[in-house]
């Protein structure tokens, strides 16, 4: 008798020493309760949205050196404090003028051409046009742009045009 007790004695610690660690396995961790932690306020972010996350802005930003086949330096300047970083706030460099005046372009083909005639729900943001669209790879699509008139058929009034008079009528509304 004096072993089965010492066997259920063994047992029930075993037990309660697992219980124990159940407890402390699924602890959460403390820093989980801080709550998030906000961005800090962007520089001379003038045409993106200043609540853009870190990872929205890089991944859009590559997308950006993408369609137009450049590099971050197209655009920014390096850090006078350390030339090997560069200085994502200056406006020195015109491109990233342009490059802002290209987002409005986009932005309000997007809203006024694309989302009016999308359907229920309408999504947030839409996004037909964007750079690559047009730049394909490179800075200046001139060239591949100066043959579009050869791809289209040219106006002809005599064809039937109601739905782009349609279009339109809707647009002064």
């Amino acid at each position: 008798m004096n072993k089965y007790r010492k066997f259920l004695f063994f047992l029930s610690s075993i037990g309660v020493l697992v219980v124990a660690l159940s407890f402390f396995s699924f602890k959460t961790d403390i820093r989980i309760h801080e709550g998030y932690v906000a961005q800090t306020p962007w520089e001379n972010l003038k045409v993106l949205p200043q609540n853009i996350s870190k990872d929205s802005l890089d991944h859009l930003m590559k997308n950006y050196a993408m369609s137009l086949g450049v590099k971050c330096t197209h655009c920014h300047v390096p850090s006078k404090a350390d030339p090997k970083k560069l200085d994502f706030a200056s406006d020195e460099k015109m491109e990233k003028e342009i490059a802002r005046g290209m987002i409005k372009m986009t932005d309000d083909l997007n809203d006024n051409y694309f989302k009016p005639y999308f359907p229920e729900p309408k999504p947030n943001q839409v996004h037909v046009v964007n750079c690559v669209m047009c730049h394909r790879g490179t800075v200046n699509p001139e060239k591949y742009l100066s043959q579009m008139g050869g791809m289209y058929k040219t106006y002809n009034p005599e064809r039937d045009n109601r739905k782009e008079k349609i279009m339109e009528e809707k647009r002064k509304h």
